[in-house]
């Protein structure tokens, strides 16, 4: 039989993880937590004041969890078709939310008391936010149409109908309460000034618009469209 030599193997001495901002940021989050629903869930939205609960929008209810037990703290559930939305005002203590029911409903989050319904819209509206100065709602319906309420009064201050398709994307800006940002199913993504009840302008996105949003600055905004194409995201300055 052949005789074979071993192979001397260099062994290397092992080198310690590369630390970065990143591997910092993962390393301090735990592990992830399945809240389950019983339906499509449509929309999330975090409290901005601590303990920042979130709040889930699901078929016909909004349930309000707290994020260190995930146990449901609120249940709203004056709803007799589909709830969309459910969005926090900056202080928390408020949220309103959109529907199948062509309506806006404003609840006290601490009590779960209904406290205004705003009517106007012929059409499901999937997204409503509070303005920056917290006595306004701006909502957005597949009505084709903006409405900005007045919460005190319960009533409508001006409305927008320049889109010719579904209207199920809107964001406020973070910095004027007079500026609206729209996106449709028509493809385009439009700014309003409430001071002039007029859009001050708009781009073609290429595609139906699912999504609008202002970056902190105000300065920035994203929009996010259906798939039809490799890339369909876009950021506006």
């Amino acid at each position: 039989m052949a005789a074979f030599k071993k192979t001397n193997v260099k062994i290397f001495t092992k080198t310690g993880p590369n630390i970065t901002p990143d591997t910092i940021y993962w390393k301090k989050l735990g592990v992830p937590a399945l809240v389950k629903e019983f339906g499509s869930i449509d929309y999330i939205d975090f409290s901005p004041v601590e303990p920042h609960y979130f709040a889930v929008t699901c078929s016909v209810r909004v349930q309000i969890y707290n994020p260190i037990t995930k146990v449901v703290q609120k249940n709203l559930s004056h709803f007799r078709e589909t709830a969309y939305g459910g969005s926090f005002r900056s202080d928390g203590s408020l949220i309103c939310v959109g529907g199948e029911e062509c309506q806006v409903k404003l609840f006290d989050v601490s009590s779960k008391s209904l406290l205004r319904v705003f009517k106007g819209h012929s059409s499901a509206v999937h997204r409503c936010f509070f303005t920056l100065d917290k006595t306004h709602i701006a909502s957005f319906s597949d009505d084709k149409s903006i409405c900005l309420w007045d919460i005190p009064s319960e009533s409508k201050v001006t409305s927008f109908s320049e889109h010719l398709d579904y209207v199920r994307a809107g964001a406020i800006s973070p910095v004027s309460t007079d500026i609206i940002l729209s996106g449709g199913y028509d493809n385009i993504v439009r700014m309003y000034d409430t001071r002039i009840n007029a859009s001050v302008f708009n781009m073609d996105h290429g595609a139906p618009v699912e999504s609008v949003l202002f970056l902190p600055t105000g300065g920035v905004f994203l929009s996010a469209g259906t798939l039809c194409k490799p890339s369909d995201h876009f950021i506006w300055y």
